[in-house]
């Protein structure tokens, strides 16, 4: 009876547990669709997790997030009561990977598998370099552009054909040094530049060719350190400049330093560049910096070459706080020279794409020319080659493009007695630039009313305008437009007949050339101008060529086309030419210059003949635009002359 009663107590029991308890306790499902969905991209920061998760029993459950950007991710929160978390503020531009695992009271467990996801990648601030082998000069393609920040390496690009090369710099520091080399170059480097100068916009650099080594990895950057004190000597605070102040240059370099170059406001270079301090052939340079211009944060530049053009330009920014002087009036604003009825742009296209003579004897006839006692009939500025040497060998390669910026400014108008009462004189003036007419962008700060824009990103058939201001202290004027200027392409002569080496050539030849290219601008119709010569080989001092007389003056001919058309024109002498009624043949000798006394040239001699300017033009009302292919010493070209690619030596027969 006993026994029975056990097992009575046992049955119920069992009873009694089973109804409160399962016998079975089955896992929780899975956790499955997330969002975001796995693999997804382009999600928000601020993303709510989400999942689903059941179980089979109907048990209450708790989830654990695992989150991370590691493939494997660490827990991240527990026992979650929902099934979703966030908004989280996540990075852009990133991947999290996460998984949940559920649990249920009777500590059983689902572990869902890792997802992932990528959160939206913000829009690239890009910033472009443009690498050119010198001021106003060609590309350098294919050099190696390293940015950094100290020693760390940010971002690395080549240079395309155009000598570009664009960076993405979200995320990079406030300032950067920038590195580069090609074989074959000198080495460049900038240092301490300011992104935000470079975002949607060129900062452009210059890459020489070597002059002592050409391998840049047996080369080492200069050290460029500066130094600022106030003209007492005490060093100075450059976040509060209040008056002038003196820049200290010291350079470490292996090679023999060559030039320092210093400048408020934008990169100096030559002198044709406009104004800057200059030290030559040393490793220390002090200068005393005016600071009239200036106003507010500005750049200085400080510019090194060694003598194997290896280049360090180190920007400091500087911030002038000296007290404006309250005068009562209207600031001066500047006038465009249209107004007066004249034109305040003008670019220039220049081919050195040409090599100099090898040959001593005709070297000595070109850098001679002209250069005699007596004979004063030509004007008296006529001064052509004597800035050429009988030792230079060979022109740049690739072409120069410029363009010159000029307006009235404040001391020209009152030099002649044109500003009124009550205007105020500015500091200085700013240039603006605009690719589109629309968009305008600071390029530079001047003292007077001219600018030369030497900037790579000025193209051939590209249109650019300008604009510019007058600022006295923080005031600025309205903008006032100049205009703008299509830049030409460059072009070369072809010099057809008498051809080089020409034999038993008429003694009344017919000289024949024409350009090597057609050039054409939205702005007008473009002429093309030249002048030619023929030279006496054997008297190495005898020249001929085709001029007009003017009262007691000798004026060279002007060959004149609309378009690239063929110009010839006949040698008859002392009877002219047939081609052209108003035309006569001089003859330039040491002693003076003469008609050419014969009706044809000697025979059986040897001449040789040239072009000696050719260049062309386009305009309109706000600007010229010239392409220059020969200079040869007549003043067409700013910068001194451009040489020709060839003359053609001929040997007259008999008739």
């Amino acid at each position: 009876m006993k026994k029975y009663f056990y097992v009575v107590v046992l049955l119920i029991s069992l009873f009694v547990v089973s109804a409160c308890v399962p016998l079975f306790n089955n896992p929780p499902n899975k956790p499955s669709n997330p969002y975001p969905v796995n693999g997804a991209s382009n999600i928000p920061v601020n993303v709510t997790l989400q999942w689903q998760a059941s179980d089979p029993d109907g048990d209450t459950l708790k989830y654990d997030l695992y989150f991370g950007e590691q493939s494997n991710p660490p827990l991240f929160k527990s026992n979650l009561t929902s099934k979703s978390y966030g908004p989280l503020e996540l990075e852009n531009d990133k991947t999290y990977y996460w998984k949940v695992v559920a649990k249920d009271p009777n500590g059983k467990t689902a572990t869902g598998p890792v997802w992932s996801f990528s959160t939206i990648a913000l829009e690239p601030i890009p910033a472009s370099l443009i690498v050119v082998s010198f001021n106003t000069g060609s590309a350098v393609e294919g050099a190696t552009v390293v940015i950094k920040n100290g020693e760390d390496v940010l971002a690395r690009g080549t240079t395309n054909e155009k000598g570009e090369v664009t960076f993405n710099v979200r995320g990079f520091p406030e300032k950067i040094d920038v590195e580069l080399k090609k074989q074959g170059y000198a080495l460049s480097k900038i240092e301490g530049l300011k992104v935000e100068d470079i975002v949607d916009n060129f900062k452009e650099v210059q890459l020489r060719t070597a002059k002592l080594s050409t391998d840049p990895d047996t080369q080492t950057f200069p050290e460029v350190t500066l130094s600022f004190f106030d003209l007492q000597g005490n060093e100075l605070d450059i976040t509060n400049i209040t008056g002038s102040f003196t820049l200290r240059v010291d350079v470490e370099t292996d090679n023999h330093p060559s030039v320092i170059y210093a400048k408020i406001g934008s990169v100096p270079g030559s002198g044709s560049l406009g104004e800057r301090y200059i030290a030559s052939d040393t490793k220390t340079a002090t200068f005393t910096i005016d600071i009239s211009n200036f106003y507010g944060e500005n750049p200085l530049y400080v510019v090194f070459y060694d003598y194997n053009d290896n280049r360090v330009e180190k920007i400091e920014y500087i911030t002038i706080t000296k007290e404006i002087e309250e005068v009562e009036g209207a600031l001066f604003v500047p006038i465009s020279p249209v107004d007066f009825g004249y034109v305040g742009i003008v670019s220039y296209t220049r081919n050195q794409g040409v090599e100099f003579y090898n040959n001593d004897k005709l070297l000595k006839i070109v850098s001679d020319k002209f250069d005699f006692n007596g004979a004063n009939d030509l004007p008296q500025d006529f001064e052509p080659l004597k800035n050429f040497g009988t030792g230079i060998e060979a022109a740049p390669q690739g072409t120069n493009l410029w363009i010159e910026i000029s307006w009235f400014d404040y001391d020209t108008l009152y030099y002649y007695g044109l500003v009124g009462p009550n205007v105020v004189r500015p500091d200085g003036y700013n240039v603006y630039r605009s690719f589109d007419g629309v968009n305008y962008r600071k390029i530079a700060t001047v003292g007077s009313g001219y600018y030369l824009d030497p900037s790579a990103q000025n193209e051939a058939g590209k249109e650019v305008w300008y604009a510019v201001t007058s600022y006295k202290g923080n005031e600025e004027s309205e903008l006032v437009k100049l205009g703008s200027v299509v830049p030409l392409d460059s072009f070369n002569v072809n010099l057809r007949s008498p051809a080089d080496r020409e034999t038993n050539v008429s003694r009344q030849p017919t000289f024949v050339w024409e350009p090597t290219k057609e050039l054409i601008s939205p702005e007008s119709v473009v002429e093309y101008y030249y002048t030619m010569w023929v030279y006496d080989l054997v008297q190495s001092e005898n020249y001929i060529f085709p001029g007009i007389l003017e009262g007691s003056t000798v004026y060279m001919y002007d060959f004149a086309t609309v378009g690239a058309a063929e110009v010839s024109v006949t040698f008859k002498g002392n009877e002219g030419s047939p081609e052209y009624e108003d035309l006569s043949w001089f003859l330039y000798l040491p002693s003076g210059i003469y008609y050419y006394g014969d009706n044809k040239l000697e025979a059986g001699k040897t001449y040789d003949w040239g072009v000696d300017y050719a260049y062309a033009v386009s305009y309109d009302s706000d600007s010229l635009a010239y392409s220059i292919a020969i200079d040869y010493g007549w003043g067409i070209d700013p910068f001194g002359g451009v040489m020709p690619e060839m003359h053609n030596e001929f040997t007259t027969g008999n008739n």
